[in-house]
């Protein structure tokens, strides 16, 4: 006696590619929020070694004071472009969670720019107290930049939180206009 094979139901049926293939939203970052997403946290960042470099007993062997250019460093080489690859990687993911963590990913990258100094002495132990702290700030640096996001294309997508599409006006095919009566 043999068993009939399963039938495949709608439920366990692929969606087919017809439905995904049409425009998908982009979501927009200009060049101000660029701005405040990348410069403001990085300056932050080295504003706060400066400070912390500026306290007395703190830095007493001034090991804090060669971070600051090593901050401004990591911020042209690895910040610009990796913001920037992020923001276009992201672009049809409207989502401000998936980009902020990107930009927490870009950030805690700024670490291992302190190997450039030296992988002798305490230089590796200095990764994480730049990268944790510049993937934080980043991430929240691109979490205030969204309001400066906004998302286009295709108008019955839903926006993220945080994120409006444009306002359209629809008009039902069943009302009567007052002037084609």
């Amino acid at each position: 006696m043999t068993t009939p094979a399963p039938e495949k139901t709608t439920r366990r049926r692929r969606p087919s590619q017809r439905d995904s293939a049409g425009p998908r939203p982009v979501l927009r970052l200009g060049f101000a929020g660029w701005i405040v997403s990348w410069l403001i946290p990085t300056a932050v960042m080295g504003g706060l070694l400066l400070a912390l470099s500026l306290m007395p007993g703190l830095d007493g062997e001034g090991f804090l004071a060669p971070l600051i250019p090593l901050i401004g460093a990591a911020a042209v080489v690895v910040g610009i472009p990796g913001t920037l690859l992020v923001t276009w990687l992201f672009r049809h993911q409207p989502l401000p969670a998936v980009h902020i963590l990107g930009y927490v990913v870009v950030g805690l990258l700024y670490g291992p720019v302190a190997l450039v100094v030296g992988a002798g002495g305490l230089v590796p132990m200095l990764i994480p107290l730049i990268g944790f702290p510049a993937g934080i700030l980043l991430g929240l640096g691109r979490w205030m930049a969204q309001p400066l996001t906004r998302v286009e294309g295709p108008e019955e997508k839903t926006a993220a939180p945080g994120v409006d599409l444009p306002q359209t006006t629809t008009k039902d095919p069943q009302t009567k206009e007052p002037e084609h009566d």
